[in-house]
């Protein structure tokens, strides 16, 4: 079992965290030596407070006072550094939220590149079709050949598969049996053309899916799903990186599936 930090480490953390005026002040501090009157002059906080401050740092010997000027030490410069590092990263997990939230297994081996908050486009309870109006602006912009994976099927996406298809657009398109049963019941002219169209090849995969992925000739699109189906965010990149990893991906599901012909003949004979 590995040990955590003391109860000074934490005491520590606590005193930095307890107050914004506290991270300001060393923040300042990491740009430039000051005096508590210039503090004062930058710095939300009363003279007092900022007294307060700079003994709370000085007992900890993150800042030493030189000529009246307090300085931060090396130990105040690298958890100056660290705390705005765990700053940055706690914004990323709020921006980053909905997608991670809904992604299953599948995340513990997500490129970082599609963690970027400005990868992202996520729906809002105000804003519900945000994120699958992005999704399906994405297949209507693609270059090239696509391979996709979705776990859903809508109208919206039927029509802009048939624009692609119509363009000469090669599709890979992998779904689960949910999506076979509701397309066999509700989109059967979408299904047929999965059967017969020259430029789409479907296939079933073996246990239901849960998330949707597309990619074309050099962007990939992510999109991750809440319990409903809903699409709640996409995450989009272009980095060499995460195209390795979705390739890589598409083929693993891929190598889980029948082809959709094979499946609707298994069932045609079980019938």
């Amino acid at each position: 079992m590995t040990e955590g930090p003391d109860d000074t480490a934490f005491e520590d953390c606590q005193f930095l965290t307890g107050s914004p005026q506290r991270f300001a002040v060393l923040a300042q501090l990491q740009e430039r030596p000051a005096r508590p009157t210039d503090l004062c002059d930058t710095v939300d906080a009363t003279r007092t407070t900022i007294q307060r401050i700079l003994a709370g740092f000085s007992d900890r010997q993150w800042v030493v006072k030189r000529d009246g000027e307090y300085q931060l030490t090396v130990t105040g410069e690298r958890v100056f550094d660290r705390y705005t590092a765990l700053l940055r990263e706690v914004e990323r997990a709020r921006a980053v939220g909905p997608l991670a939230a809904h992604l299953g297994p599948l995340a513990t081996d997500l490129p970082t590149d599609l963690l970027d908050p400005d990868c992202l486009t996520t729906s809002s309870e105000q804003n519900p079709l945000t994120a699958i109006n992005r999704f399906t602006d994405w297949l209507r912009e693609v270059d090239g050949d696509v391979r996709a994976i979705s776990p859903i099927v809508t109208s919206v996406f039927n029509d802009a598969a048939l624009e692609l298809l119509e363009s000469g657009t090669h599709i890979d398109f992998i779904i689960d049996h949910d999506v076979l049963e509701r397309s066999e019941s509700d989109f059967t002219d979408a299904l047929e053309r999965s059967v017969e169209h020259e430029n789409i090849d479907t296939y079933v995969h073996d246990t239901p899916l849960d998330i949707g992925l597309a990619m074309d000739r050099s962007r990939v699109c992510l999109a991750a799903y809440d319990d409903r189906n809903n699409v709640r965010a996409i995450a989009e990149s272009d980095a060499t990186a995460v195209y390795s990893w979705a390739d890589a991906t598409f083929d693993r599901y891929k190598e889980r599936s029948e082809p959709l012909a094979t499946v609707l003949s298994v069932q045609e004979t079980q019938q």
